[in-house]
């Protein structure tokens, strides 16, 4: 039945081939209508415009093939595929950069640790220095608390000079346990990116052998 059918319709093509003004290359455009019957002729109406169609040369071969328009939902995911794939571009190259900077950078595994220790070793020391520090800070804080607290007991109001220097000893306690506690988050972020930077070495090189 389907090769029946289709033996009308290119019997139907030339005979529209035939029958359609003669012009020098002339090509026929093909199309299927709402019924689902594919039609022939020079301009495809309107109502088609949107559909996929062939053209057909004079002698009945098709020589182009147009894709019917694509809805606004396949646009978007077209849209979307697009920008997934360009964010995995970018993704590889910058991979690359960086294993190329990892690789110009260190020779071995040893290189990468002494590195990841040096700068560690200097936040400790910076850690060291701010601890220090604030154990002046105690020592001053305890000795003006203490004379708060002796003035009171003599039936004093503590000056308003001693409270201020009370209170701006606390707040740089404050601020510098709170420095401490970010560098220490420094060195924890340290040993796990450099954690990261051996096992990619290690694998660069391994893939490289």
């Amino acid at each position: 039945m389907k090769t029946h059918q289709s033996n009308l319709f290119y019997l139907f093509l030339a005979i529209v081939v035939l029958v359609l003004p003669n012009q020098a290359h002339a090509r026929i455009k093909c199309w299927t209508n709402n019924e689902g019957v594919r039609e022939c002729g020079n301009v495809i109406p309107p109502e088609y415009a949107q559909k996929g169609h062939k053209e057909v040369s004079d002698q009945g071969v098709v020589v182009e093939e147009q894709e019917r328009a694509k809805t606004e939902e396949e646009l978007a995911e077209a849209k979307r595929l697009a920008a997934v794939k360009a964010e995995e571009e970018r993704k590889a190259e910058e991979l690359a950069k960086q294993d190329k900077i990892l690789l110009d950078t260190f020779s071995n595994v040893d290189d990468i640790e002494m590195t990841r220790d040096g700068k560690i070793a200097a936040i400790e020391s910076s850690i060291k220095l701010t601890n220090a520090r604030n154990e002046k800070i105690q020592i001053d804080l305890d000795k003006r608390i203490e004379t708060a607290a002796i003035e009171e007991r003599a039936g004093k109001a503590p000056s308003e000079a001693l409270l201020k220097d009370i209170e701006s000893l606390n707040r740089q306690m404050k601020n510098n346990e709170a420095y401490i506690v970010k560098k220490r988050a420094e060195q924890e972020q340290l040993h796990e990116a450099y954690a990261l930077d051996i096992a990619r070495f290690n694998k660069l090189k391994t893939g490289a052998e």
